[in-house]
């Protein structure tokens, strides 16, 4: 929701959204913080195809960011584990978008001058 979008609904329209993002929030247990990645590599081999054009692949990775720079890469094998982990990802995206949602109808009834109660 744009700033300009907030700013032109009504208060209880606010409060309406607000409580649909609060019953649709449903944290699922599989949510994973990730990069889903495919990648097409080239090997060592000298001779290989892959130094000609064509490169091996594609490869399925997840890959998350920790602290101080640090990289965690999780090679995806098997086609029941790639789809999970592109669901989870999927999950944890759309629950951050409910939650942004959230934090800005909060942000504007604040700026209203409205209580925030637990609804």
């Amino acid at each position: 929701m744009s700033k300009r979008e907030r700013l032109r609904l009504s208060t209880l329209a606010l409060r309406q959204r607000k409580a649909h993002l609060l019953q649709s929030l449903k944290l699922l247990p599989d949510l994973i913080h990730a990069s889903f990645l495919e990648r097409f590599l080239k090997c060592g081999r000298p001779n290989c195809h892959c130094r000609h054009g064509e490169k091996h692949g594609p490869f399925f990775y997840l890959s998350r960011c920790l602290a101080k720079r640090q990289m965690r890469t999780l090679l995806l094998k098997g086609e029941a584990q790639i789809l999970q982990a592109r669901r989870s990802v999927e999950a944890y995206q759309k629950a951050l978008q409910a939650l942004d949602q959230l934090s800005e109808i909060n942000w504007e009834l604040l700026r209203r001058g409205e209580t925030l109660p637990g609804e």
